[in-house]
């Protein structure tokens, strides 16, 4: 040790012990606290196999998970795959123009039934060629208990091993499914509470955007060497701004940044008004809104997390869109996505003008992928306790990691809007401590 050299121990909570219960309110005792005094979760939420699994369950299985757009299900025979909790799931819409969801995998043995999005009249399963309806009654079993076999051959078959079996009990497997605006939402439990719920007052702050009416213009994958958390936690806050994002800096700056937070499962901030840069893909003025809106929403961006997965980049003239879906403890697998209005690419030059939209947020995604990275990497240092949150910028963490810890430890709340909380007059010692009738709840 170099003379004179003092040696500095952080103050720092330790890590949490092997063992330790991820759905007991007291492992995170730390990040209750208002957000003047909390601690970020605890690193283990980011590294730990056991976090993760329990997160599945209780994160993702449990609430409303975006899935894609109603413009990918237009029409009556469209399907769109997903996997949701580590689950393989199917959506389609019937002929009636019905949307439904159902587990996909048919119910003889087990077999995937549709490996990729597209247009089916009948769902077949590849295996043994059963056949369900889009709205998942079975049609037909082929060889299987006469279905389909002429009466002279039956016997060959051993049919009559087969006891008590209607096609009307052999049906795809349901899962709930709702739509808000573009969005297509699936929720693996039964009883959960309804998606409008969940949204809070999402569809009275934003509901007059024509977003039933956006076309998917283009996707990309991308897979992200990360937790799903820290991409979410990047993206609604502003902090790294200025040395992350120079260019979106020049018109989306620090300040001209608001917290946009009613109730509801979500974390949100806008921009306004938005700066002009004429050199920029995404200047205000490069296309002409979408119809519909208000003057102030002409010249502002929303920014909203709609937890666990749908994160939104709400500009005047299109939406851009991050689906996130964890495939591991430090993997994720991302959709960048942009859906346009049809009016606005009727515009002179829309298609090039959306195409450089669309590579200008694709690098603005790419510098916050290698920072998400960095800091998954750097998580790996076992000294490492957590950190401090600033309220100015980092409120909005405090708000998601505290809608996180509730889902961990099954507390059904709906976090207040701004308005409801005491930092909207000045007081930033607001926590998300457990009430006394909220204790009494999980008593």
């Amino acid at each position: 040790m170099t003379p004179g050299a003092t040696e500095t121990v952080p103050e720092a909570r330790p890590s949490l012990p092997r063992g330790v219960d991820f759905t007991l309110e007291e492992t995170y005792r730390a990040t209750r606290l208002p957000v003047d005094r909390a601690m970020t979760l605890n690193p283990e939420a980011y590294r730990s196999a056991d976090y993760y699994e329990i997160e599945r369950q209780r994160v993702f299985a449990e609430g409303w998970v975006c899935v894609g757009y109603t413009a990918q299900l237009a029409e009556p025979g469209a399907t769109l795959v997903a996997t949701v909790a580590g689950q393989p799931i199917l959506v389609t819409r019937d002929k009636a123009r019905k949307l439904h969801a159902f587990y996909n995998v048919c119910r003889h043995r087990g077999s995937m039934l549709v490996a990729e999005d597209g247009h089916r009249d009948v769902i077949r399963c590849p295996y043994h060629s059963w056949g369900y309806a889009l709205d998942g009654r079975l049609l037909g079993a082929p060889y299987f208990k006469g279905l389909d076999i002429p009466e002279a051959e039956r016997a060959a078959y051993g049919l009559t091993e087969v006891k008590d079996f209607r096609k009307e009990d052999y049906g795809l497997l349901p899962v709930r499914v709702d739509t808000w605006g573009c969005f297509v939402f699936v929720n693996l439990n039964p009883a959960a509470r309804p998606l409008e719920e969940w949204l809070g007052d999402l569809d009275r702050r934003l509901g007059h955007y024509p977003f039933a009416e956006l076309q998917l213009w283009r996707r990309k994958p991308i897979e992200v060497q990360a937790n799903w958390k820290l991409i979410a936690e990047n993206f609604m806050e502003y902090y790294h701004l200025p040395w992350v994002h120079p260019e979106l800096n020049t018109v989306s700056s620090l300040d001209n940044h608001q917290r946009f937070q009613g109730p509801g499962m979500y974390t949100g901030m806008c921009t306004t008004p938005l700066a002009r840069n004429p050199g920029l893909p995404i200047d205000v003025d490069a296309l002409p809104a979408m119809p519909g809106l208000t003057a102030k929403d002409a010249e502002t961006a929303y920014w909203i997390l709609i937890v666990p997965n749908l994160a939104l980049f709400l500009l005047p003239h299109h939406l851009f869109t991050l689906l996130y879906r964890p495939d591991g403890v430090t993997r994720t697998i991302e959709s960048a996505d942009m859906l346009v209005h049809p009016d606005v690419l009727a515009a002179p030059g829309a298609a090039a003008k959306c195409a450089a939209i669309f590579t200008f947020w694709d690098a603005v995604n790419a510098q916050d992928i290698a920072a998400v990275e960095r800091v998954q990497k750097g998580l790996a240092a076992s000294a490492y306790p957590g950190g401090r949150m600033c309220f100015r910028f980092e409120e909005s963490i405090h708000r998601f990691q505290n809608i996180i810890i509730d889902l961990m430890t099954g507390t059904r709340r709906t976090p207040p809007g701004d308005e409801d909380l005491p930092t909207a007059r000045g007081d930033s010692r607001s926590g998300f401590s457990l009430t006394e009738s909220e204790r009494q709840a999980k008593a």
